[in-house]
């Protein structure tokens, strides 16, 4: 979904012409779609005139207009400017525990770093999962709710920001509509351990990754606790500060 990148075109296009794969990008887009494998499906719209904060809005419209047209039981989203190798083993992950929501590591934060911050780099699961993920972070973006994070400084709060990161957002929206009498009464941590999974990302080498906020990609390098994130997640439970 979103901005497509030739590369990350030609990877998919090359090694899973023959899987169900659609492809949800701008009417901006400068890729030649001319030779599409049979087994994609190309949907290819305006941007929105809002994009939100890190683009959030662009992630919601264009994720979820695909969602309509999976027919599948099973669904993985991923961004069209990275590339993620063996699918298969996401898929395997979503067997193991049905009812999560699979994501990888990339910027997965530690609770002391980012309270409810899951990843968007993948986000894999039932389809009925993440569609109501997407409907209902669409809803609250629209309507501004869950915008409030806390503002910590080693671990200390501080006081009450905007929030900024898409994923928090998302993150807050699927556990307030799962578990509306817990969410935010009991401790935000054991509710991502019930609903959210974090895949092995050396099981998903090669693979290209595309952090446009900070102006680097990473290639096969990605080290989770040395980006302030974490790579299972039972860390979140650590109390080791950031995760370095």
């Amino acid at each position: 979904q979103g901005k497509i990148e030739q590369d990350s075109y030609d990877f998919y296009k090359i090694k899973y012409h023959n899987c169900p794969v659609i492809l949800s990008t701008w009417s901006d887009c400068k890729i030649d779609f001319s030779e599409l494998p049979k087994n994609f499906k190309l949907l290819i719209a305006p941007l929105p005139l809002e994009s939100g904060d890190q683009n959030i809005n662009f992630q919601l419209v264009s994720t979820i207009n695909a969602l309509e047209l999976v027919k599948t039981k099973y669904v993985i989203k991923m961004r069209g400017d990275e590339y993620w190798s063996y699918p298969e083993n996401i898929y395997q992950s979503i067997l193991n525990e049905p009812n999560k929501i699979h994501c990888s590591s990339v910027f997965f934060r530690a609770w002391q770093y980012c309270e409810y911050h899951m990843s968007d780099h993948i986000i894999a699961g039932m389809t009925e999962n993440i569609k109501l993920l997407f409907h209902t972070s669409k809803h609250n973006w629209d309507t501004g709710r869950l915008n409030v994070s806390k503002w910590k400084v080693d671990n200390v709060f501080k006081g009450y920001i905007n929030t900024h990161a898409p994923e928090e957002r998302l993150t807050k929206s699927y556990l307030e509509v799962k578990e509306p009498d817990r969410f935010e009464v009991e401790d935000g941590r054991v509710l991502m351990k019930e609903y959210f999974n974090i895949l092995d990302i050396q099981l998903l080498k090669p693979y290209k990754i595309k952090a446009n906020l900070f102006k680097v990609e990473f290639r096969d390098n990605f080290i989770p606790e040395n980006n302030f994130s974490i790579s299972h997640i039972d860390r979140l439970f650590s109390d080791e500060p950031y995760k370095l």
